[in-house]
């Protein structure tokens, strides 16, 4: 039971803390469910040297080189910096922070350019009780791509619980 409101404890902290990186947003007064736009996978992990939550668009070579540096510090075997077009396309980077287990989950389910902005979906699965989790703390992270626009780009996240 101690183990269950831990878990659920940890959900609530982490949908708060993720939707507290959700900008002002001014199509959420308006209903402008958008259109769908397809994302491109650049890359996903379980290990990265960024160790907090992290939500963030990256718009130009110099951010993303930044974040990939920040990324990939004290990583062993660092995955290879993926190339992006920001020309036409710009990522969009998710990161779940530390987390004690694994079995630990972060994904993107649905990018929508609306008027004003994009809004991005997110997914946090965590492990519910039943399932088998090795005590080995891990990073879950994952990169995307996206036309490159100057819209406002916000986040919505929801957390599940399960046995990804």
């Amino acid at each position: 039971m101690k183990h269950k409101l831990a878990v659920l404890a940890w959900a609530v902290l982490l949908a708060w803390s993720l939707t507290g990186c959700i900008a002002d947003d001014n199509d959420n007064d308006n209903n402008d469910t958008g259109d769908p736009v397809a994302s491109t996978l650049l890359d996903d992990g379980q290990a990265s040297g960024i160790e907090t939550e992290l939500l963030t668009v990256l718009r130009d070579q110099e951010a993303y080189d930044d974040l990939w540096e920040e990324h990939t510090e004290g990583v062993i075997s660092p995955p290879t910096q993926q190339g992006v077009d920001f020309e036409t396309r710009m990522v969009v980077a998710t990161f779940l922070g530390q987390r004690p287990t694994d079995r630990h989950r972060i994904e993107i389910i649905e990018v929508r350019e609306r008027e004003e902005s994009f809004l991005v979906k997110i997914r946090a699965t965590l492990p519910d009780d039943n399932c088998p989790v090795i005590d080995e703390p891990t990073q879950p992270w994952r990169l995307v791509t996206i036309p490159q626009s100057d819209k406002l780009v916000a986040f919505s996240t929801e957390v599940e619980l399960g046995c990804p």
